[in-house]
């Protein structure tokens, strides 16, 4: 059974059956995930990085590839959809003992320089430029290569580059949700080139096409619930005129995910 499946085993039963359709689809994301970790191919004893681990699926997909190796998580977030779920998840499925949550800010890492064998973020970016923009970008991707060691991995996975668009009406959509979010990220090329500023050398571009969506009333639930985890970091999203613009392509096709683009290079 992969990780993801074990960790939809343990959480499902547990989900409003409002929340179900759109809780479960990001669940079921964890392909995705472990072809991040596939790419990062970590050795068993590597000290991982994960920058924004969330609700834990991606901390569980790296810790599952580790022996006596750990990963440490790092959010902004204290409340129980973070911290306390991801210990919980990591109990059901015995990784307790490969993981260690700190509550801190990307923008100023408190490791020494050098620390981390790897660096890995998954769809982290694209809340920090919600709530930091284009700034709290570039300083966490100073972070990220200032604490990873010589030789060590630095990856940036996210599906909010300009090049995740999709085709045809998706795309429009795409687009009135990353304006009205706020969270479209810098070019890859500008991505890669702060890496590149800062010691990260033979950058891959690569791609990942998650297949999954989702039904309208599970589109527009999960929208509307996503507003509400920005308020507390002062993000404010006008839902009436982004339905305007865009309502009429989630009532009829619902939202596919956008692909997934990853980053990957090693410092020098």
């Amino acid at each position: 059974m992969s990780v993801w499946e074990r960790i939809y085993k343990a959480v499902s039963g547990g989900i409003k059956e409002e929340d179900r359709a759109f809780e479960l689809a990001d669940i079921r994301f964890g392909e995705a995930r472990r072809w991040l970790v596939e790419q990062v191919n970590p050795h068993p004893s590597w000290l991982i990085l994960e920058i924004g681990y969330g609700q834990g699926y991606l901390t569980m997909e790296l810790a599952s590839a580790l022996g006596t190796g750990k990963v440490v998580g790092i959010d902004v977030l204290r409340e129980h959809s973070t911290i306390a779920v991801t210990r919980w998840i990591a109990r059901q499925i015995r990784m307790k003992r490969r993981i260690a949550l700190l509550v801190c800010d990307s923008i100023k890492l408190p490791f020494r320089e050098g620390n981390f064998d790897a660096v890995v973020s998954f769809r982290a970016l694209q809340d920090i430029k919600s709530t930091r923009g284009n700034k709290g970008v570039l300083a966490t991707l100073k972070e990220a290569c200032r604490v990873v060691k010589k030789n060590g991995i630095v990856a940036i996975a996210d599906d909010s580059f300009p090049c995740c668009k999709p085709k045809g009406d998706q795309g429009r959509l795409f687009n009135a949700m990353k304006r009205y979010w706020g969270n479209l990220l810098p070019s890859t090329k500008e991505i890669i080139d702060a890496m590149k500023k800062n010691g990260i050398s033979r950058v891959r571009v690569l791609s990942y096409a998650p297949k999954e969506s989702l039904l309208p009333k599970d589109a527009e639930s999960e929208l509307r619930l996503s507003i509400e985890w920005m308020k507390p970091f002062g993000v404010k999203v006008d839902f009436d005129n982004f339905w305007k613009e865009a309502g009429e392509v989630i009532k009829k096709q619902g939202r596919i995910f956008p692909q997934i683009t990853l980053l990957l290079g090693i410092k020098r």
